[in-house]
């Protein structure tokens, strides 16, 4: 164990954890969300510069500041995707990276089936019928009539990817009676069936599912997967829900699928360009319901994150290899891990 381990976080971390850290060394914490804003870069580089473990979660760590960091030896990264950390300049010098895998898959879960029954219930539109008078003018029946919408038992849900986020809603729908199918091309259909989860091809899930819910990252095979032919293939009746990336879905295709009523409708968390401004023609849309990028906003997040990132440092300074690795073949040879140790 380093005996003075000196440790920069730049990220929210909960006070349970915050205090365990502090057993294992010297902590500066810097908290962006309790201050209003993230480090500039210079401020980043300063305060990262003499630390033995960097702590972030949304700051840009970049080449530079990795190799103006001598001392440097292990990155945490409180997320999935680690997308704002130099992971090659990390490898070089030998730093392991380590992030926190599923810390918003429940939080993600719970807003995709949110907003399916928000959705198929019309909620958001009748919600804003009754804040501007409609309701009030039209009469008692009007919103009854005019905002009927469709139940979630019995209806298809198809789940692109089954990963964390995916597994967590296919448990979640299972509860309404939901039949559940899903393209994942690395999952098998035993994975699939002990999920209660059907594992079909992309072209079967959006011919015959209700709700098209992505649940998949970024990559050059997923960027703009759901396009004009794939909107072709779906129910008039259908729905999609992205919680996900919204590189997943060709824009102007689903605008025009939106408003030539291809499918029914869209409920939406993510957005080609954030924040959403108020001419997008998304907003204009009365099949179409928008939440501000809020999948991960949940306190519970932060414990999640905290807990994962500060055990898996735990690991590190007692001689342990780390729960989450992201570059471990790149520089396993540098650490001499007791893999054998217990936790206490």
């Amino acid at each position: 164990m380093i005996v003075t381990t000196k440790i920069f976080a730049s990220a929210r971390l909960s006070s349970h954890w915050l205090a365990r850290l502090r057993e294992y060394g010297q902590v500066d914490h810097y908290d962006w969300s309790a201050a209003g804003r993230l480090l500039n870069a210079e401020e980043l580089a300063s305060r990262m510069r003499d630390s033995d473990i960097l702590i972030v979660e949304s700051d840009q760590v970049t080449a530079e500041m990795i190799r103006q960091s001598p001392q440097l030896k292990l990155i945490a990264v409180c997320r999935g995707g680690v997308i704002n950390v130099d992971i090659d300049a990390a490898s070089e010098l030998g730093i392991l990276v380590i992030n926190a895998p599923g810390r918003n898959a429940d939080a993600v879960a719970d807003l995709t089936v949110c907003l399916m029954i928000m959705a198929a219930r019309h909620v958001l539109s009748a919600a804003q019928a009754l804040a501007d008078g409609r309701w009030a003018r039209n009469g008692r029946r009007w919103a009854y009539v005019t905002h009927q919408g469709i139940e979630l038992p019995g209806r298809t849900a198809g789940l692109i990817g089954l990963g964390a986020i995916g597994k967590r809603v296919a448990g979640r729908l299972k509860g309404f009676g939901m039949r559940l199918l899903a393209y994942d091309p690395y999952v098998s259909p035993e994975t699939g069936a002990a999920f209660g989860v059907e594992m079909v091809d992309l072209v079967t899930l959006l011919r015959e599912a209700d709700f098209v819910s992505l649940h998949v990252v970024v990559t050059p095979e997923t960027k703009g997967m759901i396009g004009a032919e794939e909107f072709a293939l779906m129910k008039p009746t259908a729905y999609l829900i992205n919680t996900a990336r919204a590189a997943l879905v060709d824009e102007q295709a689903m605008l025009e699928a939106l408003r030539e009523k291809r499918i029914a409708g869209a409920a939406l968390d993510v957005y080609h360009h954030e924040p959403l401004s108020l001419d997008n023609p998304l907003l204009s849309l009365d099949n179409v319901t928008c939440t501000p990028h809020i999948g991960g906003a949940s306190r519970d997040v932060v414990d999640h994150q905290s807990r994962m990132v500060v055990e898996g440092i735990i690991d590190f300074l007692e001689g342990r290899q780390p729960a989450f690795p992201v570059n471990l073949g790149r520089v396993r040879e540098r650490f001499n891990w007791n893999n054998e140790a217990q936790k206490d």
